[in-house]
């Protein structure tokens, strides 16, 4: 989950703390609602490097298939600026625990632990019971 482009660059802008042996020049992650989509139109458009609008399997790499399940709403095999935005300011929404349209700090560890935690598995479907003929 978190090794997809995309996922990456939506959990470093809110979920990811700077790590203590990052350099002091490494930029803050976004905070508000305005940085996280100027952000995201950032990393969309270094990755795409056909300038096509769209977000391929070739420009994301080993990680193509993850970030495009989740994130190709309209199941085209690509990824749109806008599907891509929608799916990263909906996260920043549920960080944003308190709706004021910044993640604090306290929120954004809130978040990290949750990540953290392993997630349920759905049970198992129970076998289909016989039907008498």
């Amino acid at each position: 989950m978190k090794t997809s482009l995309l996922a990456a660059a939506a959990l470093a802008g809110l979920a990811a703390a700077p790590l203590p042996a990052q350099p002091a020049a490494a930029p803050a992650p976004p905070s508000t609602r305005a940085e996280m989509a100027t952000s995201i139109e950032q990393r969309f458009a270094l990755r795409d490097a056909n300038h096509d609008g769209f977000l391929t399997s070739d420009e994301l790499g080993e990680s193509a298939a993850m970030a495009i399940g989740r994130l190709d709403a309209d199941h085209d095999g690509k990824i749109s600026l806008a599907e891509a935005s929608a799916a990263m300011l909906a996260m920043f929404d549920r960080v944003d625990t308190n709706h004021d349209g910044i993640v604090s700090p306290e929120e954004r560890d809130a978040a990290e632990a949750q990540m953290a935690q392993p997630q349920p598995q759905p049970a198992p479907e129970p076998p289909p019971v016989p039907q008498p003929n």
